[in-house]
């Protein structure tokens, strides 16, 4: 189980993101817990084991005081074109190219 902690600015965003990538989880298989916060409540994942950091690109510029957060986990920006349309399957998609060598289209 890989768990993915989304990052927005309000936490309203990347929880309606997380809630979209829900049924996509389950089509792909894909062994992922999603969790989602904003970029004020980030201190409260700082105990958790945090295997991907995935920010909202209109929060991007926290990048480098979140990097942290993961700790040893890569920090990355939702691509727009997943975060602008919410696109659940995409979201999924990218979180799984992110820890495959095997890309997923």
């Amino acid at each position: 189980m890989k768990n993915v902690l989304l990052i927005c600015e309000s936490g309203i965003s990347s929880d309606f993101l997380v809630k979209s990538a829900s049924r996509f989880l389950e089509t792909y298989h894909a062994s992922i817990k999603l969790m989602s916060t904003n970029v004020d409540n980030t201190d409260t994942y700082l105990d958790k084991a945090i295997d991907l950091v995935l920010i909202a690109p209109q929060a991007s510029y926290h990048e480098k005081e979140l990097e942290m957060i993961g700790g040893k986990a890569p920090v990355k920006t939702i691509p727009d074109d997943v975060y602008g349309w919410a696109n659940g399957e995409k979201l999924v998609k990218f979180i799984m190219n992110q820890f495959s060598l095997a890309k997923v289209i």
